[in-house]
């Protein structure tokens, strides 16, 4: 997956190793829609907070009042200044 065509999302998942299906789930997408390269990543572990890449063109186009998902946010890339 392109990282120019993903976002960054943050999801409240509950379970000791949460899974893509899971956050998937969660987004309301299908399973194909997060980058399984990039996982599920740990930001607040003692909040159960993860932050997922999700395909741009998948996010759910209704909003959700769900605190549980956040996003989508931007996911630029990040390189060295110079040479």
């Amino acid at each position: 997956m392109a990282e120019t065509d993903t976002v960054l999302m943050t999801v409240a998942l509950l379970g000791a190793r949460p899974g893509i299906t899971q956050a998937a789930k969660a987004i309301g997408v299908h399973k194909d829609a997060l980058d399984r390269e990039f996982g599920v990543v740990p930001v607040d572990p003692g909040r159960h907070l993860y932050a997922v890449q999700v395909r741009a063109s998948e996010i759910p186009k209704t909003s959700s009042d769900d605190e549980d998902v956040q996003g989508p946010f931007s996911n630029p890339k990040i390189a060295p200044f110079g040479p």
